[in-house]
């Protein structure tokens, strides 16, 4: 893919400049097509459905600009406002918040969740965990409102906390190259996830793939989980017939290879939903794939059984991706944020947030980007505009480009406890303030 066709292809999300600007106060689009007629589908164009501007609710107005009539609006209805918070909280109840530290046994600390373990999850739960599972923790997706300590991670029998204990501690390493790891890759695993008609793959339902260490079952670590959110008719890599970069027929979709390889190349274990419209579905298909990997972490016959750490867990997408990892800001079992090129008004957050924009990108401007990182006060918050990049030039700029060194330098922080690589964000003299590539802002909790 070009740049500028990749621009071009992802038209449909100026849609999200709205959002950025106006934090969800603008109207929806009037008619247009879902993917809009510059993506070259077969659902745009002139056979797009009439649908894209009606089903736009109050929450498609976040979505919604003066060109959202032309060039989409599909994804702005009540699921895509709706589903990102819905979902957290429905199924983390008050047994799994009281005893989710009744019988917490020293392993739990690794197996714990980050955040509110149900409405009445309390703050030893956090700190020891469930050692016997059943009810403790909360399962599903527990309590992403709720007050109380960290939960223990869901299970498969709804609060069985992670059996990875006592793994390596990380070493640094330089995230402006190659991890140390072997990067294999398994395809259409995990559930049927993802709201239909998918703007690719029309009814049918897609799976997931998993971008992880070739040595997982021998590295001595615990892996931090990664879950990946695509930007609108994009996949994480191309998955034919209907997945494909056909230059010639305007397709462009399976573009972000770079990025998985990378990140699990470091060591990380990266979920990627095959669903090309991740703002949309209950649960989001970011939210079903990582539910469902919880549960192969304490499946004795999969190759993930005590491998994973599931007390370290972010999520990263790019332009609607980013959209939808802004949805589940409140998302408890999260402990690092990043969003690509996009973004949508914030509540819950409780993460480290990273936000990311392309300084000549005309369809997700950075003002838009910037404004929203500017609510963020009482997490960390670090914003960076590559300013030679477009909305989708970032991800092939290599190892040492800012994109993919920014995002393995963000997650191995946050998720690894990689503490020599706070340099790039944390100080008035970090490695990204004084790169002349970019632009950047911190908050106030990251300047010292």
């Amino acid at each position: 893919m070009r740049d500028a066709r990749r621009s071009v292809t992802w038209v449909c999300f100026t849609l999200l400049i709205a959002a950025c600007g106006s934090k969800g106060n603008d109207s929806p689009g009037s008619g247009g097509s879902g993917s809009g007629g510059a993506t070259g589908s077969a659902s745009g164009g002139t056979s797009g459905s009439p649908t894209g501007g009606a089903s736009g609710s109050a929450s498609g107005g976040t979505s919604g600009s003066s060109t959202g009539g032309a060039s989409g609006g599909s994804f702005g209805d009540a699921t895509g406002g709706t589903s990102g918070g819905a979902s957290g909280g429905t199924s983390g109840g008050s047994t799994g918040g009281a005893s989710g530290g009744s019988s917490g046994n020293p392993s739990g600390g690794r197996g714990g969740s980050t955040a509110g373990g149900g409405t009445s999850g309390g703050s030893t739960a956090g700190a020891m965990g469930s050692g016997t599972g059943g009810k403790g923790g909360g399962g599903g997706h527990a309590g992403s409102i709720g007050p109380g300590g960290p939960a223990g991670a869901p299970g498969t029998d709804g609060g069985v906390v992670s059996g990875c204990v006592g793994g390596k501690a990380w070493p640094t390493a330089n995230p402006a190259a190659a991890g140390p790891f072997e990067v294999t890759a398994e395809k259409n695993v995990g559930p049927l996830a993802g709201y239909t008609p998918d703007p690719i793959y029309g009814d049918q339902q897609q799976r997931f793939n998993i971008y992880r260490p070739k040595t997982l079952a021998t590295s001595g670590y615990c892996h931090p989980i990664l879950v990946w959110a695509n930007g609108h008719t994009d996949n994480p890599e191309q998955n034919p017939p209907l997945c494909v970069v056909d230059s010639g027929a305007n397709k462009w979709c399976g573009q972000y290879l770079p990025m998985m390889n990378h990140l699990a190349s470091h060591g990380f274990v990266v979920i990627a939903s095959l669903s090309t419209t991740t703002s949309k579905g209950d649960p989001l298909p970011t939210i079903a794939g990582l539910d469902w990997l919880l549960q192969q972490a304490e499946t004795s016959s999969s190759p993930y059984y005590h491998r994973l750490d599931t007390a370290n867990i972010g999520q990263l997408g790019h332009s609607e991706g980013a959209m939808s990892t802004c949805m589940v800001a409140s998302e408890p079992r999260y402990k690092a944020l990043a969003a690509i090129c996009g973004t949508r008004t914030l509540t819950g957050v409780h993460t480290p947030m990273l936000f990311f924009c392309g300084g000549k990108d005309t369809t997700v401007k950075c003002d838009g980007v910037r404004d929203v990182f500017l609510t963020v006060k009482d997490q960390p918050a670090f914003f960076i505009d590559e300013l030679n990049s477009d909305h989708g030039s970032w991800v092939y700029g290599g190892a040492k480009g800012v994109s993919l060194s920014m995002a393995a330098a963000w997650f191995r922080v946050h998720l690894m406890g990689d503490t020599a690589n706070r340099k790039y964000f944390y100080g008035a003299n970090c490695t990204f303030c004084t790169d002349s590539r970019v632009k950047v802002e911190q908050n106030s909790l990251m300047a010292q």
